[in-house]
């Protein structure tokens, strides 16, 4: 540890140091999908676990029907329709995913925000 890190241990409060061993730790993959469920982009992030979920299930019946396709052209609609729909989750999914690295990067920049207070208050 650096002195920096050593000062602001022995300055910081009980509450304070349980917040970041919980940063330092990090978070899992379902806590960090559960973080996007909460605060003011909640109903979006809703929305787009429905429509990957649904776009999901077509895409899984798009490609049922173009195996099932007795006509070239009838296949080949279905097998666009599939591509579409799985680019569509595709394309969701990175959403949700920059959604989580954001949110990461806001704990981060928190964690900073409190050792750099904790600091100037040490100093005082």
């Amino acid at each position: 540890m650096t002195q920096f890190d050593e000062e602001l241990a022995a300055d910081i409060a009980a509450d304070d140091k349980a917040f970041l061993d919980d940063l330092e730790n990090g978070r899992g993959l379902f806590d960090q999908l559960g973080a996007t469920l909460h605060g003011p982009m909640r109903f979006w992030s809703y929305i787009v676990g429905i429509s990957t979920f649904a776009f999901f299930l077509l895409a899984l019946y798009c490609g049922w029907q173009a195996f099932q396709a007795e006509q070239i052209r009838e296949t080949i609609l279905w097998s666009a329709g599939f591509l579409m729909l799985f680019q569509s989750v595709g394309l969701l999914k990175m959403w949700l995913f920059d959604r989580m690295n954001l949110l990461s990067l806001l704990a981060e920049m928190k964690k900073i925000e409190l050792r750099v207070a904790q600091l100037g208050s040490s100093k005082r």
